[in-house]
């Protein structure tokens, strides 16, 4: 081996020397770090339109969205019922959100349905689906309750540039309990 092997030879081992040292020095430093925070955990909700104003609904609460779905009227029910609806193989009843929550009936069927399963498939007819965002747990709000009627959102979300409620479909859902029939208008009076 003549001289300019052997220094050839003799950078090798010691730039393998420095790389090896520096893994070690990376590798000893990972056991220094703290360990890494689980991940924050994370809601995920779609935003939809009733009766012109905008609300969340948490996507773990849904069975589903449908859109365009044929709604075959029904000449007396509940208040806000629709009709029936084909929907995974089964008729359900159909609610128009907007009359849930206080605001009027609107002309002709809203074009979408969120799915909501209780003990039964529910649909909860509404005019727009805006997508859907996903938000860490401390971004839900805390909301007193309206004093005039159950509350059917006690949490808001900030999206954009405003708070949307968040609808508690659960709650909704349990008030449309068979057998809650509304009286009619002369009746209430009496």
């Amino acid at each position: 081996m003549d001289a300019k092997e052997a220094a050839m030879s003799n950078n090798d081992t010691i730039g393998s020397e420095r790389h090896l040292a520096e893994l070690r020095r990376v590798f000893d430093e990972t056991f220094a770090l703290p360990p890494p925070q689980p991940a924050q955990a994370r809601t995920e909700f779609a935003l939809v339109v009733a009766g012109g104003q905008r609300y969340a609904i948490r996507m773990s609460e849904l069975a589903g969205l449908e859109v365009n779905r044929k709604i075959v009227p029904m000449p007396e029910g509940p208040r806000g019922l629709l009709g029936l609806s084909a929907v995974q193989g089964q008729l359900i009843p159909v609610f128009e959100l907007a009359v849930l929550l206080g605001a009027g009936a609107r002309g002709g069927a809203p074009r979408w349905i969120a799915l909501h399963r209780s003990q039964e498939l529910v649909g909860l007819a509404f005019d727009e689906f805006q997508g859907s965002c996903r938000l860490p747990a401390n971004a839900l709000h805390p909301l007193e309750p309206a004093q005039e009627r159950a509350p059917l959102s006690r949490q808001a979300i900030q999206v954009d540039s405003g708070l949307v409620h968040v609808l508690d479909l659960p709650l909704l859902v349990s008030a449309l309990a068979p057998g809650r029939k509304e009286k009619p208008e002369q009746q209430k009076g009496n």
